[in-house]
């Protein structure tokens, strides 16, 4: 289960990795932190979803390089 994702500004665009699973490459198409952290997201909700039946939401917290630290959490329903 995902816990943690990180989104960085590198050459080329932003790059993501995800605790517990591994990283990706840098996607030239993705401009700006927002968009990386919406994909970041999307990503772990995926993986969350498909391999452990959970539902989860990422909190963001910015980091002094500009990246962005995702803690992933599993989303109950009220």
């Amino acid at each position: 289960m995902p816990t943690g994702v990180l989104v960085l500004p590198v050459v080329g665009g932003w790059a993501m990795s995800i605790t517990g699973v591994g990283c990706g490459r840098p996607d030239p198409s993705v401009v700006d932190a927002a968009q990386a952290k919406d994909i970041a997201a999307a990503t772990v909700a995926g993986i969350a979803r498909r391999h452990h039946g959970r539902t989860v939401r990422t909190d963001w917290e910015p980091l002094a390089d500009g990246g962005w630290a995702g803690h992933v959490r599993e989303d109950v329903a009220p």
